[in-house]
């Protein structure tokens, strides 16, 4: 196929695909549906994508590499400036505040596409994204915590210190879930947005400055 002629394929392809399993979720969507909705044959489909998993990724996987992209880029921010941090230090929130409007925009750019990905990936190889993305974020909390708090070389966090940095991890992750799955638009997300990052910062502070 030529460059132009394949390039119109595969979108056909995902626009039919994200139709197909925004309406039905990942196990129930059909291959034939979807290349029925493509104008296309099963086997212009099975030339561009190798199952029906490999399309579902094609259909979200963009937009969660982009949202990974900007988490990562702002958990090394946070790293570095935690070499001129001290125990009870004034930090500036501000920066905080603008990652996590830069994550909620990104959300709200590909909606569709991360509501398929939170309420319709069962069966999938992502139907376990946003705990994965909760490790991901325990992990980085994790060096936080044990750095804001002073910890010297070799010093191991208590079983209860382990236990609501990783519940504090998922209730970050579960308020973009919520502003997403809860919010119309994006400006409403955004209006929302301060006060639930205040919740959160509010309780971080509280927990480093009171175990």
């Amino acid at each position: 196929m030529g460059n132009d002629s394949s390039r119109e394929t595969v979108e056909k392809l995902l626009l039919s695909a994200k139709k197909e399993f925004s309406e039905k979720g990942y196990m129930k969507a059909s291959l034939r549906s979807i290349c029925k909705g493509a104008g296309v044959t099963t086997g212009a489909l099975y030339f561009f994508f190798k199952d029906k998993d490999d399309l579902f990724n094609g259909v979200v996987g963009e937009p969660l590499q982009e949202l990974r992209t900007c988490l990562e880029k702002h958990m090394s921010a946070e790293l570095k400036e935690l070499d001129s941090y001290t125990p009870g230090m004034k930090v500036d929130l501000e920066d905080d505040m603008a990652a996590a409007a830069e994550a909620v925009k990104i959300l709200f750019k590909h909606k569709e596409e991360f509501e398929i990905l939170i309420t319709k990936a069962q069966g999938s190889s992502m139907e376990h994204v946003i705990d994965d993305i909760a490790d991901v974020m325990n992990k980085h909390y994790t060096d936080m915590f044990w750095n804001m708090k002073g910890y010297k070389s070799g010093k191991e966090m208590t079983k209860e210190d382990k236990f609501i940095v990783h519940w504090m991890s998922h209730d970050q992750v579960d308020i973009f879930v919520h502003l997403l799955t809860h919010c119309r638009t994006e400006k409403e997300a955004l209006k929302q947005l301060r006060g639930m990052f205040s919740y959160i910062i509010g309780g971080w502070f509280g927990v480093i400055n009171n175990t």
